[in-house]
């Protein structure tokens, strides 16, 4: 079963300050409140990206949200958080075995599944589904299941979940990590070192430099985050790490192979519910190219660009994307 994280709104207006830090040690089902009643927010969904589980939502993101009346939840991915690699014993995940996993996790929401997370979301509730880093390419990978040409299956149909909206933020782009990594290199080669030895190698997990240069930004000093919350996030890629996606499978399976030539577009934009892309001034995992690529791919002229570190949820900036989540989406 995987590990899914809830956070409700309260019955009554609570400071997001007072809701900040609920989560701050949670790794299972919970919710804020036994509030049961409707609300036409809709719900927000996370997913989260490599290195990472349903926690980096429920620091800062959850609680906030929750506290303005969106009903939250996130999921931990195969080998992720509290959820098991199916295959025992497999190091890596396939991607259509994360497509899968978020499929059942979306169709969830929308039946009687959803009241034993106790999300009170009422009958189809909307959906907004939000997408960090490798999160947001398993998204774009799940959209093109769901509303591509080659979509015969009747098991997976848009009309079995209610989606409102689309975020992706700081988001691999549909071509992968490859051409990234060729700018990089071209760059700046220690750059393209530390990226490389922090997945690759895994001295994310270690290298509390290697660490805040990939996630994090700048020292406590520099509006970046303390020492000790370094190293406790590192535990946790420690164990968020137990098994990884499958970057040789996936490379044979890039959402840029359906891109339009020309236009860079995926062909079932058009079918789509409204989509925003989100990059960071400070990212030094996804570049502005990467940000652009994929804001092409999903039919938009430019993303929204926030001042944030690659981990746009965490850290003392953590305001800055959710401000942009909440432009985004409060026609909806």
């Amino acid at each position: 079963m995987a590990e899914v994280i809830t956070c409700i709104p309260p019955k009554k207006t609570t400071s997001p300050d007072m809701l900040e830090n609920i989560f701050s040690s949670l790794f299972g089902t919970d919710n804020t409140s036994s509030s049961s009643s409707k609300n036409n927010k809709p719900t927000l969904a996370f997913l989260h990206g490599s290195f990472h589980a349903s926690w980096c939502w429920a620091e800062k993101y959850m609680p906030y949200f929750a506290s303005l009346g969106y009903p939250c939840v996130a999921f931990s991915l195969q080998g992720t958080g509290g959820t098991p690699v199916m295959e025992m014993g497999a190091k890596k995940v396939k991607i259509a075995s994360h497509v899968a996993d978020l499929n059942a996790f979306l169709k969830g929401l929308s039946d009687d599944d959803a009241a034993s997370l106790g999300l009170g979301l009422g009958d189809d509730p909307k959906i907004v589904l939000i997408g960090h880093s490798f999160g947001g390419l398993t998204i774009m990978k799940w959209l093109e299941q769901m509303y591509g040409d080659n979509n015969d299956d009747n098991s997976n149909s848009p009309k079995d979940i209610n989606l409102a909206g689309v975020g992706l933020m700081c988001s691999v782009p549909p071509s992968g990590n490859g051409a990234m990594t060729m700018r990089f290199i071209r760059r700046s080669l220690v750059d393209a070192w530390k990226i490389t030895a922090g997945f690759v190698m895994k001295k994310a997990i270690t290298d509390k430099a290697i660490c805040r240069d990939l996630f994090f930004g700048g020292t406590e000093d520099d509006n970046g985050i303390s020492d000790e919350d370094v190293e406790r996030y590192q535990s946790y890629f420690q164990r968020d790490t137990v098994a990884t996606i499958d970057l040789g499978d996936l490379a044979k399976k890039l959402p840029s192979a359906l891109a339009d030539v020309e236009t860079g577009r995926a062909p079932f934009v058009d079918r789509l519910p409204p989509v925003f892309v989100v990059g960071a001034t400070e990212d030094f995992i996804v570049d502005r190219e990467g940000v652009d690529e994929t804001a092409r791919y999903m039919g938009l002229e430019e993303p929204l660009i926030v001042d944030s570190p690659h981990d746009v949820m965490l850290g003392r900036r953590w305001n800055n994307g959710a401000d942009a989540i909440l432009e985004s989406i409060g026609a909806l």
